[in-house]
């Protein structure tokens, strides 16, 4: 039952945006970047791209079996053979679940660069979040409900207390789910809200062919797992990092159309290491009362690709439009019950396509000429997800403020 947002906040403080280039800073000269960055979503796309709501996973049927289970000793005895003797399955239902869920995110990434020499540039990024979740959640009784009640409103039966007792507990269904979840040891379905650092990632980029026309560089780096990691325990949160150590490795490629305008292309691929964690072995029946085991995992590779056509103007005005491409492939668990490992590793197979722009001022120009006090610039960009596979529908608006120094 765990809400998957998949929501790719770690992008704030990554490389993975269409407005990529080969520069890098004159050696000795640092860049401190102050990003923030803002997203908002109630929805994601299931395994054929549709949109459906991010509470999904929350969205489950009330078997018979289900009201078995919430009965003991005589009692239940009693209930399933009159359930039995009026044709009643176990697999048959009273009525299903249904929530909404709105997920936000706040992000603040000072990103930290040093011109090392004239080719070689490193930087550092740790970002801040500020997260919360709305949930809400409700039951509604269906003909299989009904068809109980009226059973045992039978007066051949003469099973009105139990009547009674049955339309009691669908009117309180979901606090009696948010009983049996904390039966279980999870948190109950609520609102949620946090604020932490997230996964610490270090970068060094080098400007390996400077020609007039065509460059190209080459950035590689890490990414420590600092951040808090995902709350088995709890099915809305947010977590702010993915608990291992990733691996990454970027090529980029600038050909100069005019002395201000160029054309760049990038391709990054993250090889994230394996790891463990606790995990709630749940399978696709059984998501509440699943046990909890620290278990080896593998979160998948990533690839991220993009293209885009920029311009800076000598006035300091400067801007683009692009497309990017993400892809990550699925995830491995090390689980030996077939049920729990296919439905731990579901929908974990993704793909995105963003269209984006950006405008911004530099007064690095300005600077130069003495016009201008400090060499810095302001930049927006805005990202819009076209189309995706098994992940959140999210729209990303991002401010830039660089100081150089």
């Amino acid at each position: 039952m765990k809400v998957r947002l998949f929501i790719l906040a770690a992008l704030a403080c990554n490389t993975g945006y269409a407005f990529e280039s080969t520069k890098v800073l004159p050696k000795g000269v640092r860049n401190l970047d102050i990003r923030s960055l803002y997203t908002q979503t109630s929805e994601k796309t299931d395994l054929h791209g549709d949109k459906v709501s991010l509470a999904i996973d929350l969205y489950k049927p009330l078997k018979f079996s289900n009201v078995l289970q919430g009965e003991t000793g005589l009692k239940k005895t009693q209930l399933a053979a009159f359930m039995l003797a009026r044709g009643f399955k176990d697999t048959d239902t009273v009525g299903d679940f249904r929530a909404s869920l709105n997920a936000q995110i706040n992000v603040w990434a000072p990103v930290f660069a040093w011109g090392i020499t004239d080719k070689i540039t490193i930087a550092g990024a740790l970002p801040y979040y500020s997260t919360s979740t709305d949930i809400n959640v409700g039951f509604k009784t269906n003909a299989g409900g009904d068809a109980l009640l009226k059973a045992f409103e039978d007066p051949a039966v003469n099973y009105y207390y139990a009547a009674v007792e049955a339309s009691d507990k669908f009117a309180n269904a979901v606090q009696r789910l948010n009983d049996r979840l904390e039966q279980n040891q999870y948190a109950p379905l609520e609102g949620w809200n946090q604020s932490g650092w997230g996964d610490f990632t270090l970068a060094a980029k080098d400007l390996v062919y400077d020609g007039s026309v065509v460059k190209s560089s080459v950035t590689a780096g890490l990414v420590a797992p600092t951040g808090r990691k995902d709350n088995p325990n709890i099915l809305t949160d947010l977590p702010y990092g993915d608990g291992q150590w990733d691996l990454f490795g970027q090529v980029t490629f600038d050909q100069y159309l005019t002395k201000h305008i160029f054309f760049n292309q990038y391709s990054k691929y993250t090889y994230q290491t394996k790891d463990r964690k606790a995990v709630r072995w749940k399978t696709g029946e059984e998501t509440v009362q699943a046990p909890r085991y620290n278990t080896n995992f593998k979160l998948g590779d990533k690839l991220d690709a993009g293209v885009s056509l920029q311009f800076e103007q000598e006035s300091g005005i400067n801007g683009g439009f692009g497309a990017t491409y993400f892809r990550k492939y699925g995830d491995r668990y090390d689980v030996n019950v077939v049920e729990s490992k296919n439905e731990l590793q579901r929908a974990t197979d993704q793909d995105a396509v963003y269209w984006e722009a950006r405008l911004g001022y530099s007064t690095v120009e300005a600077y130069k000429r003495k016009e201008f006090a400090l060499p810095m610039s302001v930049t927006m960009e805005y990202r819009k997800q076209y189309q995706s596979q098994n992940l959140a529908v999210t729209d990303f608006t991002q401010v830039d403020l660089n100081l150089f120094f």
